[in-house]
């Protein structure tokens, strides 16, 4: 008998330790292909099974991250706001059901509900230019919440699209509930996290920051790609924001929260340990949201089919097990935390690289812990393919997307990323280089409507009338629905005509 336990035992510490080498051979991996920098933790049964940092906190001055290293968890944010209404609505202090004009004077949208701002369905105007016009009266001003109110009033804001009749993920949403969580519980949202989630999680290393632009002394240095064309990564400092509120806004509970992977770690375990929130609220937070005609919300990230719950998302197909998550983004960082409630495992990652794929890398993890196979993410074929046409090597780059096009597991590619750098390239009026990557995303991706109407636009912008008329009536011969291939060439069509 004592023999069987000693083999038995030999034999899990043996499988945990060939589990932990092919992780770290995983990530090692990732981290020399420029494709991981930062934080990792994996748990099965709130034990953890990895744990280990790779890089640098700082780069120029080479100083290594640690267990300690503090990095922003972008939208995982919005999880914990989720959370605090949550846990006041199982305190009786307010229903999710109920408007947001109950709670907030002034809000101008009587049918808008809480709900309908934790599952992203309220209609609200996304935040990009809505404070333009502010900004330029007050250079100085820093906008936050508390602008936001005012804002709709003074300019009349129209709704995107009735309450509840779409679905569109939108920050607004949850620096609203972060107003909601203030005047319910009567302190600050900081206060409210620290007092009610990361203190009973013991999570030691969390915080609000008063001002996102000021960092802690753990806290790392952020570094991304200036361009889609880049290979070289830059300190985002010497960066400026792609939209102005970005640079000129203090917002919270859409995102903010400074933290660790084992501090997460501690929130994941409190949380889905029903420590922090009862099972039923909790059990709300991860049903999927639907909308006024009774559809489900569902959209693809990589291939896979997504639903949004309050705050939480998740994969529509549960075969390996009820899979939840959240990821965030912001310049220079990436992270997620995804949880296999069924299972009990869980995958952590914070990335102080903007360019982490972090959902591919957290999906290939689940497989290899599950002795499932797995594929080791690789370079983005766009980036690669951009920076040999910027560099004047066309004919290197057409070489690569012939080899590409001979093995497709060699990169990864992606008709997003293909559209953006070739619109890029637009912008600097770079026609050329716009049109080489066009037609090489057509032969990466014959069957998209979406290339060929992108091919066409291109076309048009540099002066090629009767090239774009091809390649919108390729886009509409693929997609006979597409009311924007059809008018531009009614469009060109005139045009040529006088």
């Amino acid at each position: 008998m004592k023999n069987r336990f000693f083999l038995l035992l030999l034999t899990i510490l043996f499988t945990n330790t060939l589990s932990a080498q092919e992780l770290n051979n995983f990530f090692s991996t990732l981290y020399e292909k420029n494709l991981f920098n930062g934080s990792v933790l994996i748990s099965k049964s709130d034990k953890t099974i990895f744990s280990k940092n790779y890089g640098f906190s700082n780069t120029e001055k080479k100083e290594k991250l640690n267990d300690n290293s503090q990095f922003p968890i972008a939208s995982i944010t919005k999880t914990f706001t989720s959370t605090a209404i949550l846990q006041l609505q199982q305190k009786g202090k307010l229903n999710i059901n109920e408007p947001v004009q109950k709670y907030l004077t002034g809000f101008p949208y009587p049918n808008i509900t809480i709900r309908q701002l934790l599952n992203n369905t309220s209609g609200l105007a996304q935040e990009y230019n809505l404070f333009d016009m502010i900004i330029k009266e007050q250079p100085e001003k820093i906008i936050s919440n508390q602008d936001i109110i005012p804002t709709f009033i003074r300019y009349k804001t129209p709704l995107s699209f009735p309450s509840g009749s779409k679905w569109e993920y939108n920050n607004v949403n949850f620096c609203l509930a972060a107003l909601i969580i203030e005047k319910v519980s009567g302190i600050s949202y900081a206060n409210y996290l620290e007092k009610n989630i990361f203190k009973p999680a013991k999570m030691q290393h969390s915080f609000v920051p008063l001002d996102r632009k000021i960092k802690s002394p753990n806290q790392v240095e952020l570094y991304t790609y200036p361009n889609f064309y880049s290979t070289d990564l830059v300190n985002t400092k010497t960066l400026k924001e792609s939209f102005l509120i970005y640079e000129k806004s203090n917002f919270y509970g859409n995102g903010g929260i400074i933290s660790t992977a084992l501090d997460l770690q501690k929130y994941q375990k409190a949380l889905f340990n029903d420590q922090i929130l009862g099972k039923k609220e909790l059990d709300e937070a991860l049903t999927p949201a639907k909308l006024n005609d009774g559809k489900t919300v569902t959209y693809m990230i990589d291939g896979k089919e997504i639903s949004y719950g309050l705050g939480w998302e998740m994969y529509t197909d549960e075969r390996e097990g009820k899979i939840v998550f959240h990821d965030g983004s912001i310049t220079g960082l990436t992270s997620i935390l995804l949880h296999n409630v069924t299972k009990n495992q869980s995958v952590i990652l914070i990335s102080n690289l903007g360019s982490t794929p972090v959902f591919p890398i957290s999906n290939a993890v689940l497989n290899l812990i599950n002795d499932k196979p797995y594929t080791v993410p690789a370079q983005n074929l766009s980036r690669i393919y951009g920076s040999l046409i910027e560099n004047g090597t066309q004919e290197k780059a057409s070489e690569l997307i012939q080899s590409y096009l001979k093995n497709p597991n060699s990169y990864e590619a992606s008709e997003r990323d293909f559209n953006r750098l070739g619109y890029q390239f637009l912008r600097l009026q770079k026609c050329d280089h716009a049109l080489q990557v066009f037609n090489s995303a057509t032969l990466i991706f014959p069957t998209s409507w979406n290339v060929f109407d992108s091919y066409g636009e291109a076309f048009h912008q540099c002066g090629k009338k009767e090239e774009a008329i091809k390649m919108y009536q390729k886009s509409v011969a693929l997609n006979p629905e597409n009311e924007n291939g059809k008018q531009a060439l009614l469009k060109i069509e005139k045009e040529i005509a006088k």
